[in-house]
């Protein structure tokens, strides 16, 4: 009780000349600690939702690719839907084509993909995340779906015909270009960027007899307690479908999820040095405050208190000032991605009084996402370190006697 008393004073005390110091390093910790959780906070709702799109529209959560004669799909598709986990899937063919406009000469190279008619039908995660700008999905064989940046690259509209060129199995050679007539029965928009800019989609089963594909893709939807958990569900594939290769969306997106997960230890790597300096400082204002009480502390050795009692003391004043400081931090970063939309709204509002124009980021319907686990291990981790900084500051000049002390006061 006694230690805690003189560790306050010594932090806090208005007749204190080490007070501004605490006070600075308090709010630094404050500040950082704010930062880290707003930036913590946006970082993760991106990331959820460019994932979450990535899974949904490009990728799936499995990919199974199996070879296959055509009587024996429904049997694999009905071996997939047995497993437990697994919500839904469709059977997917991509092939690289080329699409030209005759009305206009304009052209495009890009992604057929032959999707199975029944995931138009039914409510899934593909059809969740993409919506129809004009017409109607693609039935038959000659109606393809143009994504909304394609169609304003070809302008293109529904109801027009396009040539897509690609290959298919020749006579005399392995692979020959076929040029083919579709019909535009619908214009979409996804809110994944790259898939619109580079994908057709159709649904012709004669489409898929004549690209004569010998390995056909399933794509898997799993439930919802089930993504974190997908190799549950790939073990028990492999033993339903052992001819088959199974990938996760993590292996399909592998550059891309390590890129995700770069720029997050980048972001900690970042904001560590914040929290370094601030210990470099926690040290020098120990170090300070060593030589200004070091006749208050020569007194206290004189009459028996041990010398462990000096180092719980400013040990004890170092836990204070962070502890407040992590504590006012989480309470503003709270407060701030609490308030985030409204804070955003106002900075765009004046964005737009000077420029006449709104910011797509400030705009951007953030719904954050507050990890107590990451927080909780960032908050210790800084504890830890200025404890360490503290004691690095203060343990030589504690190894004095107490007349050499007072000799130096």
């Amino acid at each position: 009780m006694v230690i805690s008393k003189i560790a306050y004073r010594y932090a806090f005390s208005k007749g204190n000349r080490h007070r501004s110091a605490s006070l600075v390093i308090m709010v630094g910790l404050a500040i950082g600690m704010a930062a880290l959780i707003t930036l913590l906070a946006l970082m993760n709702n991106l990331q959820h939702d460019l994932l979450e799109q990535v899974k949904s529209i490009e990728s799936f959560h499995l990919q199974l690719s199996v070879a296959s004669e055509e009587g024996e799909l429904e049997a694999i598709k009905g071996a997939i839907k047995a497993t437990a986990g697994v919500e839904s899937t469709f059977a997917f063919v991509n092939t690289q084509v080329m699409v030209a406009n005759p009305s206009n000469q304009n052209s495009s190279t890009g992604r057929l993909r032959v999707v199975d008619p029944a995931i138009w039908e039914s409510a899934n995660p593909f059809s969740d995340h993409l919506f129809l700008i004009a017409g109607n999905y693609p039935e038959g064989a000659e109606e393809i779906a143009l994504s909304n940046a394609m169609a304003q690259s070809l302008k293109c509209r529904v109801g027009e015909e396009l040539n897509v060129t690609l290959l298919v199995p020749g006579r005399t050679a392995p692979l020959a270009p076929a040029t083919l007539k579709f019909r535009v029965s619908a214009i979409y928009s996804t809110s994944l960027r790259e898939f619109d800019e580079s994908t057709l989609l159709t649904s012709s089963e004669q489409l898929l007899k004549r690209l004569g594909l010998k390995r056909t893709t399933f794509g898997i939807f799993l439930k919802e307690g089930s993504v974190d958990k997908s190799h549950n569900v790939i073990t028990e594939l492999t033993k339903r479908v052992p001819e088959a290769t199974i990938m996760s969306w993590q292996q399909l997106n592998s550059a891309f999820y390590s890129a995700l997960t770069l720029e997050k230890i980048m972001m900690y790597l970042f904001l560590s040095f914040m929290f370094f300096i601030l210990g470099v400082n926690m040290k020098s204002a120990s170090s300070r405050l060593l030589f200004i009480k070091q006749r208050e502390l020569a007194i206290l050795r004189a009459i028996g208190a041990p010398r462990e009692t000096s180092l719980k003391i400013f040990l004890m004043q170092s836990l204070l000032i962070t502890l407040l400081g992590l504590l006012l931090g989480i309470l503003f970063g709270w407060l701030i991605t609490s308030n985030i939309g409204g804070l955003f709204a106002f900075f765009d509002s004046l964005q737009y009084l000077f420029t006449h124009h709104h910011s797509p980021l400030l705009s951007y319907p953030f719904v954050v996402q507050l990890k107590g686990t990451e927080i909780a291990i960032v908050a210790i981790v800084v504890l830890i370190l200025t404890q360490l900084f503290t004691y690095f500051g203060i343990r030589v000049a504690l190894k004095r006697e107490p007349l050499e002390l007072l000799y130096h006061a």
